[in-house]
């Protein structure tokens, strides 16, 4: 995974555009890929599709819809905890070279979803029972990301998330590493 995030931070190093960027008013399409890190040795990911909208001076404000999936590990099982969230937030411009090819953001934003344990399924394979229960969860989170225009459109993204639940079954504190595209119209 360190292999990726350094060819990402090479591309994003490398990279040139000098299209008008980050204009008022203009929207983007966001799709992204995350990993919680020092996850175990089942895959944990979680899937990002969203929109974004530019406001003054490169801030924007963002609505992602996440799929996560999370395998907790007991004694015997891998139990899954897939969430399903909605991420609204804004984002501010803190650096950018000259031309804006490489930008630095940080962003805030709320989390509210739900959180399914075991597929709802309270039954494990060996007859024993789970007493966590499906439930709604909300919180809070925080990403600071570097993005780069691959052109005049379109933007590769690296970031860094610490999410804070509420009503989870899961540790209260999460992160999150990120990459992902977006195109802006």
């Amino acid at each position: 995974m360190v292999k990726v995030f350094l060819i990402a931070a090479v591309l994003l190093a490398s990279a040139r555009s000098f299209a008008q960027q980050m204009i008022r008013k203009q929207i983007g399409f966001e799709i992204s890929y995350a990993v919680y890190p020092q996850s175990p040795a089942k895959q944990n990911y979680a899937l990002n599709l969203g929109l974004v909208s530019y406001a003054k001076n490169g801030n924007y404000f963002f609505t992602l819809a996440e799929y996560s999936i999370k395998n907790v590990e007991s004694e015997k099982y891998a139990i899954p905890v897939e969430i399903f969230l909605l991420n609204p937030g804004y984002s501010l411009y803190l650096w950018g070279d000259l031309m804006r090819n490489v930008n630095i953001n940080f962003g805030v934003g709320g989390l509210a979803g739900y959180e399914m344990v075991n597929n709802n399924s309270e039954a494990l394979d060996d007859g024993s029972r789970l007493y966590a229960t499906d439930q709604l969860i909300y919180g809070a989170n925080a990403k600071l990301s570097i993005e780069s225009y691959l052109s005049g459109h379109w933007v590769f993204l690296v970031s860094g998330q610490l999410r804070f639940f509420q009503n989870s079954q899961l540790p209260q504190f999460q992160s999150l590493l990120s990459f992902g595209i977006r195109y802006n119209f």
